[in-house]
């Protein structure tokens, strides 16, 4: 079973598979009628070995009314097979293959459409120098959409980890609700739909003083009238700073870009010309990281995550070492 999607391969004996989503292509979905993508489309390779069964991740709530609803499109050579489920699982619709190419789980589309289990995203975006509000990104997503494929497209931003999981119901509007109320959300109201990519934009957008630490966030059903995710508290401040001073001594020793993520922040005037001429003359790199950690103690929110930002870019295997270590952020 990959541990990013859920997917599961019965194999027959040891092999290597190399799979990777890709998108539902309009000309492919004219062939399929009366059915519509209900999970991701996936295309499979199997190499020294080959593969029986595959076990596709879904999202429905079973039930007697939609239990026959799923099938799995099979397209190779320009056709398409529509294979009915060997079994269904709570999770899972399982099925017997012999050969490869693209698989996708499908479902018949009905007139009143059934709750499906869905999950809250949240991401949140980088702070720039001049910036008054954090902007967090809330994403209403089926649970068997990939959250790696979602953070693959926000790279830029902060993965917030809450507890997610929900029950939606496709064609339904929604109400975020945000408080403290004097930060804003955008639109007031939005539609949930089944989104399988390629393209995963926010569906609401909290602008919160970048003063406060701290908000509460729920979703409300406004036909029902009634909360479908219950308020969570989601912390908004801006943790690199609690990053840098658990990690300050492995930084200092490691780091070897530093002189690059001095000058990602001269140009973007977050270090002043003084300093930066310190750090630059200074001997060795472990200095120089010494002194600009100095920059970072008397900088605001917008320097610390500027300084993340570059850091992870220049070092992303180090931090990530980091952050899943015992003294890192989780």
């Amino acid at each position: 079973q990959c541990s990013l999607t859920s997917l599961v391969f019965v194999m027959e004996g040891e092999g290597e598979v190399l799979y990777r989503v890709v998108s539902w292509d309009p000309r492919l979905l004219d062939g399929l009628g009366q059915m519509q993508p209900a999970g991701h489309l996936y295309n499979i390779d199997c190499f020294n070995g080959s593969i029986s069964g595959l076990h596709l991740p879904h999202c429905e709530i079973l039930s007697e009314e939609n239990k026959d609803s799923l099938a799995v499109a099979h397209f190779t050579g320009g056709n398409v097979e529509i294979m009915k489920p060997l079994k269904m699982t709570e999770t899972h619709v399982m099925i017997d293959i012999r050969d490869l190419s693209l698989f996708g789980l499908i479902k018949r589309k009905i007139f009143s459409p059934s709750p499906v289990i869905a999950q809250v995203l949240l991401f949140l975006r980088p702070i720039t120098v001049r910036q008054r509000e954090n902007i967090l990104d809330v994403h209403l997503l089926p649970l068997n959409v990939s959250v790696s494929e979602v953070k693959y497209q926000h790279t830029e931003s902060k993965h917030i980890k809450t507890s997610s999981k929900c029950s939606l119901t496709p064609g339904t509007e929604y109400h975020l609700c945000c408080q403290p109320e004097e930060s804003t959300v955008q639109p007031e109201m939005e539609t949930f739909e089944r989104n399988y990519g390629p393209n995963y934009h926010p569906t609401f957008e909290v602008f919160v003083d970048v003063n406060i630490e701290e908000i509460r966030l729920s979703l409300l059903d406004k036909t029902k009238g009634m909360e479908v995710w219950e308020p969570r508290r989601i912390l908004v401040t801006v943790t690199t700073s609690v990053f840098v001073m658990a990690v300050k001594d492995e930084l200092i020793q490691r780091v070897s870009s530093v002189m690059t993520i001095a000058d990602g922040l001269r140009t973007k005037d977050m270090i002043p010309g003084e300093m930066y001429s310190k750090v630059h003359a200074a001997e060795t790199r472990q200095k120089k990281m010494r002194l600009l950690l100095d920059v970072l103690e008397s900088g605001g929110a917008a320097v610390k995550a500027e300084f993340y930002r570059l850091l992870k870019k220049e070092e992303c295997c180090l931090v990530d070492e980091l952050e899943s270590g015992p003294s890192g952020l989780q």
